[in-house]
């Protein structure tokens, strides 16, 4: 696992310049594509429209049509805003595409060299469902697959977002959305004799400690279903605070007791507070599976700075510690 400095040193001489260089085509673009000049020339047909219908009293030259002006300027507002979001998004493509085969492949080289970078596949609904975290879904989505085999250990890591689409019966039918899960998802096979059978997630109320992330928590309430389908009981470790914090299901407490040393309890405690999310995990056929839900890791768009949020060095922060906590599993075992 590398170091914060070692990033500052690394981000300084390998991939400075060439964000730099990234951020100021996307500030060219925002600028030959600008909100700024479009609310302008909003601002004065409202003003045109307004002073002509007010004029029209006073003028009789001029005609009643100009009341046709208003839905004029309505289309303009929409269809210029329409354009806008196009044309960013389009010219856009390019640099979003230089940015991941440059920075996001040195970041992950940097993490370990071992891992590869695919931002056109992602861990499949077979190998997601395979943790049993979450419950059903009718959409599923995954891109930005991060995979390698280091020191005899294999990992596979991607954005995941899946979908549930839920409809009421009755007079009054309605369907809505519900998010299953939202974020970032790991897979490690650790090529070892782990316990096998083990579900760890966050309480509501952990999801409620971190505010703003508390929506992304709706699969959570399905874990009932989940445990019934896979005859799982609950469990708890003896640590109170953890306790509390974390719902724990397995097919034998015994199984789940010999995972959870206050080593392995405290590693989890330790990963949550230093990634500032809760943490989702699986333990099932040697595979360890881990879910931080609220992020998406390796997105960047045109209205967000390169430079200013720092993004690169959040990819490097949540995938270092990703990769390190798969690390730490291993080492305590």
């Amino acid at each position: 696992m590398k170091s914060r400095e070692e990033f500052d040193s690394f981000y300084e001489n390998e991939l400075k310049r060439k964000i730099e260089e990234l951020e100021a085509q996307r500030i060219a673009i925002s600028e030959q594509f600008s909100f700024k000049r479009y609310r302008k020339n909003l601002m004065w047909l409202g003003i045109l429209f307004v002073a002509l219908v007010i004029g029209r009293s006073f003028v009789p030259a001029i005609p009643e049509q100009v009341v046709f002006l208003f839905p004029a300027i309505v289309v303009y507002a929409i269809g210029a805003a329409i354009y806008i979001f196009y044309k960013r998004a389009n010219k856009f493509k390019p640099i979003k595409l230089d940015y991941q085969q440059t920075v996001i492949t040195k970041i992950i080289s940097f993490v370990d060299p071992n891992l590869k970078y695919d931002p056109t596949a992602g861990i499949t609904p077979q190998e997601f469902d395979s943790g049993r975290l979450f419950g059903h879904y009718t959409s599923y989505k995954s891109e930005d697959l991060v995979h390698g085999t280091s020191n005899e250990m294999e990992i596979r890591m991607s954005d995941i977002s899946c979908t549930r689409r839920k409809s009421s019966s009755g007079k009054n039918s309605s369907s809505s959305t519900v998010t299953i899960f939202k974020g970032f998802y790991i897979i490690s096979k650790l090529n070892e004799n782990i316990p096998s059978g083990v579900i760890i997630k966050p309480s509501l109320g952990i999801g409620d400690a971190f505010k703003g992330l508390a929506s992304t928590f709706l699969g959570s309430q399905l874990v009932e279903s989940i445990a019934e389908k896979f005859s799982l009981n609950d469990v708890e470790v003896g640590d109170p605070e953890f306790d509390k914090q974390y719902h724990i299901k397995s097919v034998n407490p015994e199984v789940a007791k010999e995972l959870l040393t206050p080593r392995f309890i405290q590693l989890i405690k330790t990963f949550q507070k230093e990634a500032a999310l809760p943490v989702s995990l699986s333990f099932f056929d040697s595979n360890v599976h881990i879910a931080f839900s609220g992020i998406n890791l390796f997105e960047a768009d045109p209205y967000t700075s390169f430079v200013e949020k720092d993004i690169s060095k959040q990819y490097f922060n949540y995938l270092n510690l990703a990769y390190g906590v798969v690390e730490a599993i291993r080492a305590s075992r």
